[in-house]
């Protein structure tokens, strides 16, 4: 058996609570155990494992084992109880070392009770430990689109372990053979996920009534320029841009507005004189990107208002694709667009998702939050729930899982980000100075201009031939930046490590 301490923590002047995560041969999980502090003694022991889950009671050194529900939220069972019937579960175990009343408060044993159930959810991620043979056997787009290439760094897909709590679900519905047909979407409790979410993170208090279930991001982008414009009419998008928004624009027949940002020293921003020039009067769209990829700009109060301001003197609507907001550097601070103004909400589509953040681009779930009934109403006009397509039982349940018990693991995912990116700043700057870079203020994409080094026919293209890695082409987010790629650092220091290297060595061997 190998066990990991993961947590603890002090309740009252007496009680300790400890969380454990254990190997065992047959099978493993999460232990809560509630412990007396001058003692040490374990009082209750809870063991969430897999298999035969059981919790124990330790009276007068009996320990009577009490059989749990296997097919059983056990962990969510245990909390339940222990909010319950703490004092009662401690008497049984023969414990009288508190007050009565007990030495804590309803709000610390609450506290308490949250900060042990998110450990026991979460075993520490192992983001170190990634071997490159193991990412070249997956079958997603990142590890298959270039089979000339050893090591990819383009699509925007982690390479990281999943979070335990959507594990969990899927190992659940395969161990139960689960995957009929899903419920209608709307009795989930995903939109209610997603507004207890956005409440919490972004103080931004919305109504699950106006959320719709999508499949992904890109198909609200492309059913919301299709309800709100007509054939010929403008979209504006703000480039460089995620090549999606090109797509929606041209597959839809409607006229591209490129608002091209500008390089400043504090990174990409938005042209408004640029921007008041290009957009006529048959503008109808803003496609727009908040966090911004590829630059990785997080764009300040000051700019959102502006645009906002602009959208409601020219009758816009504002497609906001805000799939990035959970992956925000310091100082930086996402601002949901729709929460500048009832003006600027009433005429706001957002779209998001969980996949980004917690890597689960295939399980094909988002939403769109409306910041009125009339916008709600003509997507919905337009694109009826079955014109848009079903949407698949563990998409639906691990978005819900991926928000309400995987931040955790996000925790840790986005410290060794931060870590990564600076480390691939440092490096550039060391090996490769000719490449311009800042680094992004969101995401997990770094955005290169190799320009100086005029490499043919494009650095995507280069490096793929030269170092064998993968980088997403430049030109791909605009014409103009043809001479720039995009480097996804979503993964272990060692893999980052020898992607740069591989670039390195390909520029001192270029004639």
């Amino acid at each position: 058996m190998t066990t990991l301490t993961r947590w603890e923590r002090d309740l009252g002047a007496h009680l300790r609570l400890t969380v454990e995560h254990r190997q065992l041969e047959s099978a493993g999980g999460p232990t809560l155990r509630v412990c007396q502090r001058d003692t040490d003694r374990e009082l209750l022991r809870f063991d969430c494992f897999a298999r035969e889950p059981h919790y124990h009671l330790d009276p007068a050194g009996r320990d009577d084992i009490v059989s749990l529900d296997p097919l059983a939220d056990n962990m969510a069972w245990t909390i339940g109880e222990l909010r319950r019937d703490l004092v009662v579960y401690l008497e049984k175990a023969g414990f009288d070392g508190f007050s009565c009343p007990p030495d804590w408060s309803e709000s610390q044993l609450a506290e308490t009770l949250d900060a042990a159930e998110a450990a026991m959810r979460n075993p520490p991620a192992d983001l170190d430990g990634l071997e490159v043979k193991l990412l070249q056997s997956r079958v997603s787009e990142k590890w298959n689109t270039y089979p000339e290439a050893e090591l990819n760094a383009w699509v925007a897909e982690m390479d990281y372990p999943l979070a335990d709590p959507i594990r969990r679900v899927l190992q659940t519905a395969v161990d139960r053979s689960d995957l009929g047909y899903p419920i209608a979407p709307n009795a989930t409790g995903l939109r209610e996920a997603f507004a207890d979410r956005m409440a919490a993170r972004f103080d931004w208090p919305i109504d699950p009534q106006r959320v719709e279930i999508l499949t992904d991001v890109v198909q609200g982008m492309y059913l919301s320029v299709e309800a709100y414009s007509r054939p010929g009419e403008g979209v504006v998008v703000h480039t460089p841009i995620y090549p999606p928004f090109f797509a929606a624009v041209r597959d839809n027949e409607r006229s591209l507005i490129e608002n091209e940002l500008v390089a400043t020293p504090e990174g990409y921003a938005i042209d408004f004189d640029l921007l008041r020039e290009s957009a006529d009067d048959r503008t109808r769209v803003v496609l727009f990107c908040n966090p911004h990829n590829p630059s990785g700009r997080v764009f300040t109060r000051r700019e959102l208002e502006s645009l906002g301001q602009l959208a409601c003197e020219r009758d816009w609507i504002v497609v906001s694709d805000e799939i990035h907001q959970d992956v925000v550097y310091a100082p930086a601070r996402h601002i949901p667009f729709a929460t500048l103004s009832p003006e600027v909400a009433a005429r706001t589509v957002t779209l998001t998702s969980a996949t980004k953040a917690f890597n689960i681009p295939g399980l094909r779930t988002a939403v769109a939050h409306f910041g009125s009934a009339e916008l709600q109403l003509r997507f919905n006009r337009a694109f009826p729930r079955g014109v848009r397509g079903g949407i698949g039982t563990l998409g639906i349940y691990c978005t819900i899982a991926a928000w309400q018990h995987s931040q955790p693991w996000l925790d840790e995912v986005h410290a060794y980000l931060d870590s990564n990116r600076q480390f691939l700043a440092s490096y550039l700057a060391e090996h490769m100075p000719e490449i311009v870079h800042q680094s992004p203020e969101s995401t997990y994409l770094a955005w290169l201009d190799c320009r100086a080094l005029d490499l043919s026919p494009s650095p995507a293209a280069f490096f793929l031939k030269q170092a064998a890695v993968s980088l997403s082409d430049g030109r791909r987010f605009g014409e103009p930046f043809k001479g720039f790629a995009r480097l996804n650092f979503a993964t272990s220091r060692n893999v980052l490590s020898q992607i740069l290297d591989r670039l390195r060595d390909a520029l001192r061997s270029k004639p």
